[in-house]
Parts: structure tokens; C-alpha cells; sequence
């Protein structure tokens, strides 16, 4: 049923998955040490960097999920079809973005609409 070559996409996605679990690791290490350091002379530094991690770790977190349901599709077989229209997403989009779940149609209409 598809025509695109899984491997590469699955290598890519799987050496994605690693760096960002290393870089979580980094971002809660820098969580705890501001969460530990209890003499911040400025709380609005305290606040603002607080503030940033999780944002940080927020965003490689749905990352995180982005790529899961990519090789979940992998796994089951329906890489690289659109989820919303069925049809295929276009190789140079996988390439560019191999965790992607939608075609840049449907991607274009979710975000227009504030779907994500």
C-alpha cells in the first residue's frame, strides 16, 4: 500500500527520539537545580527561568509523543497517510518533518482552524 521506504524514516525518528530524551534529561536537571537553589535574589530571574524550562520540556515532551505516534503508525502500517483525508503525505514533507500525521493541506486547515 505504500510506496515510500519506511527505514530511513524510522532511523530518523528513533535517533530524534534520543537526543530529545538526552535533552530532557538536561532541561530537569536545570529544573531541579533552580527548584533546590532557594537564594534567588531576583524572583523575577527565578520566575522567568523556571518559566522557560517547562516551556522547554513541555514542547520536547509533545515532541516526544509526535514521533511515539509516528512509529506507532510505523508499526502498524499506515506511515506516511494522511490521518485526516487518508491520502499520502508527500515525501518531501516526511523528509522535513518525519513525524508529521497530516498532509500540508490538512496540517494548513488544523492550524488555521487552532486544531494543531
Amino acid at each position: 500500500m505504500i510506496a515510500i521506504r519506511i527505514e530511513p524514516y524510522n532511523g530518523k525518528l528513533r535517533q530524534r527520539r534520543g537526543v530529545i530524551f538526552k535533552t530532557l534529561e538536561y532541561v530537569q536537571q536545570e529544573q531541579r537545580e533552580i527548584d533546590e537553589n532557594k537564594e534567588w535574589i531576583d524572583k523575577a530571574a527565578y520566575a522567568n527561568r523556571a518559566h522557560l524550562l517547562n516551556n522547554l520540556a513541555q514542547w520536547y515532551l509533545d515532541e516526544s509523543d509526535r514521533i511515539d505516534g509516528a512509529l506507532i503508525r510505523i508499526a502498524e502500517g499506515n506511515y506516511g497517510v494522511c490521518l485526516a483525508c487518508h491520502e499520502m503525505i508527500a515525501r518531501e514533507r516526511l523528509e522535513a518533518t518525519p513525524d508529521a500525521a497530516f498532509c500540508a493541506e490538512c496540517q494548513k486547515t488544523r492550524e488555521e482552524l487552532n486544531v494543531g
